[in-house]
């Protein structure tokens, strides 16, 4: 299970670790796990040890879980909360995998030499970062020569209503507590166009875009973790009213809404 954390450790970890806490985070969300799957076939992956992998945003290491796991190469998975490293470095843990290893640390500034990677991909993290463009060199920077740099995010389209942009800004911005504007799949062209990357690759899915868990019985375990601290304690409840919220914008999935939010994957080699 992992440390438990205090009523006061609870209380002042944000939404985002809070979530990741309560195993909210157990599969891939946007663009669910084929979304994420569709990503990795694309950095050209090699089946050895000798191959590495760096994957950025990894919350608690499902992803790059099970990328170890299928293609046996090496995979480092970074992210920014503490509290979700450590829910990532028990997953794998307990997947005996030792190929997969896990540390904080900042997308826009990486601890690692340049040159150290043979891929670098992030799934629904690009766009969430202070400075996206930053963090797109800084995965340029770490990957290798001819490596492969990837990123799946969400996108608007070009009818999508004001109304609609706002509303996922708002409650995005409620959860990460920091500014985010969803951006165009323009915007996102324009931004990927300013990366020294070659080769580039950028296809547009709609429908889906927010997957709900498919482990049944861990979303349960996870809605029932979440009313269990609203319940005992009053500052994870104001919190938690923006995350709620979130769950309103996911059912645009099955509304008119739809056509309006894709998820895009981009490739680009070094």
């Amino acid at each position: 299970m992992g440390r438990r954390l205090t009523r006061e450790e609870i209380s002042s970890i944000g939404i985002y670790g809070f979530l990741g806490y309560i195993g909210a985070f157990n599969s891939p969300y946007i663009g669910g796990i084929q979304g994420t799957k569709k990503l990795q076939e694309k950095l050209n992956i090699k089946n050895s040890t000798d191959f590495h992998v760096l994957e950025i945003g990894c919350a608690t290491g499902y992803a790059a879980c099970m990328l170890g796991e299928e293609y046996g190469c090496k995979v480092t998975g970074i992210d920014i909360s503490d509290v979700l490293i450590e829910k990532a470095k028990e997953r794998a843990d307990k997947r005996g995998l030792e190929n997969v290893n896990f540390q904080t640390a900042d997308a826009i500034n990486l601890p690692f030499e340049d040159d150290t990677f043979d891929a670098v991909y992030g799934v629904a993290v690009t766009a969430l970062v202070p400075d996206s463009l930053k963090a797109l060199s800084e995965y340029y920077r770490v990957v290798r020569p001819g490596g492969i740099v990837g990123t799946l995010d969400l996108f608007l389209s070009k009818t999508a209503p004001i109304e609609l942009a706002e509303k996922i800004n708002e409650v995005m911005s409620g959860v990460l507590g920091g500014d985010v504007a969803i951006r165009s799949i323009d915007e996102w062209r324009t931004l990927f166009d300013h990366t020294p990357l070659v080769e580039t690759e950028l296809t547009e899915t709609f429908g889906e875009v927010f997957e709900n868990p498919k482990d049944r019985l861990s979303s349960i375990s996870a809605t029932f973790r979440l009313f269990y601290h609203m319940l005992v304690n009053k500052t994870v409840r104001s919190k938690m009213s923006e995350a709620l919220r979130l769950r309103k914008v996911a059912n645009l999935k099955e509304g008119a809404d739809q056509k309006h939010v894709g998820y895009l994957t981009f490739t680009g080699m070094k």
